[in-house]
């Protein structure tokens, strides 16, 4: 490739939640935990994929990075002889932590800036949504914040709204994965008036608590009736950490996108409100790992 593109291209993408309770499938938020990808162009024929020891991913075609560089660079009518990948990835697999977003985010990056960012990121947001199937992940992973997805014409949209620095997300991420399609099978196909206008009333308190630092609030705003109750069955332990969780003080507590991790928001007894999460798994005799994070406000960027 000639002129001043890059052969090589490091991209960092955000760990994300999703939901926060109410919002289901609209609400996304980006979190300081990251995964890495380095993409360099060869001119050795096919695929190589270098990870970090102990890690088990996909090294061929069915990787989610290179799918998603493929498509960009498919769509853009560039293919290379060769690709190399490295990843250092420190986003649990199969959490409820977007991991899956993070790779797909970072496989379009990478591939846009090796063919000279001929996209720009809303033209990659579509593109990731196309791959993901649904938005609530892929669009803070690309843009950072707190977002909030919605279609309008049939075109997926966004707002990218603040999210206060003076809050903490305390996520306990349990030692047992839950696939996407799993939490998903669970959940009714229809949904009654009642429970439609409670989730409806709970985003929006949940955005004006969040806008106006009105943290009183969140406890109710991010309650939920159209997936944890369905999901909670999977998650041993989330009933009562989320009671407990609210007990030492934090201000919301949710499922993470659709598990297992749990979330919770705190502005002071954090420490106590990480306890309470890992003693309620704990007492199902799981074990988890608790990050206490701040939100991340750049989304994915290139290195």
């Amino acid at each position: 490739m000639a002129g001043s593109i890059p052969h090589q291209v490091q991209v960092r993408v955000p760990a994300t939640t999703a939901n926060l309770g109410s919002g289901f499938d609209i609400l996304g938020l980006a979190l300081q935990l990251y995964n890495s990808f380095t993409l360099t162009l060869t001119s050795v024929p096919g695929w190589q994929v270098q990870l970090r020891p102990g890690v088990t991913l996909p090294t061929d075609s069915s990787n989610l990075v290179y799918r998603a560089a493929r498509r960009l660079f498919e769509y853009v009518g560039h293919i290379p002889a060769g690709l190399h990948l490295a990843l250092a990835t420190d986003i649990p697999l199969a959490r409820g932590l977007g991991s899956s977003s993070s790779a797909i985010v970072g496989g379009l990056v990478a591939a846009n800036h090796l063919t000279g960012n001929t996209l720009d990121k809303e033209a990659l947001l579509a593109m990731a949504i196309d791959i993901e199937g649904h938005p609530d992940n892929v669009t803070p992973a690309l843009m950072g914040s707190l977002t909030l997805s919605y279609t309008a014409a049939a075109q997926h949209r966004y707002l990218r709204l603040a999210f206060p620095p003076e809050l903490t997300i305390i996520v306990a991420i349990p030692d047992f994965e839950l696939p996407t399609t799993q939490a998903r099978a669970v959940l009714p196909t229809q949904v009654s008036r009642a429970d439609a206008v409670f989730n409806c009333s709970r985003t929006a308190l949940f955005i004006y608590a969040i806008q106006n630092q009105r943290y009183d609030l969140l406890a109710t705003a991010m309650d939920d009736r159209l997936h944890q109750p369905y999901r909670a069955a999977l998650v041993p332990g989330m009933t009562e950490a989320i009671t407990t969780a609210y007990a030492a003080g934090a201000l919301g507590v949710a499922l993470s996108g659709a598990g297992p991790t749990l979330l919770a928001i705190a502005q002071e007894h954090t420490a106590a409100v990480a306890t309470a999460l890992r003693e309620a798994f704990q007492c199902r005799g799981i074990g988890c790992q608790i990050c206490q994070l701040h939100v991340d406000t750049t989304g994915a960027t290139v290195l």
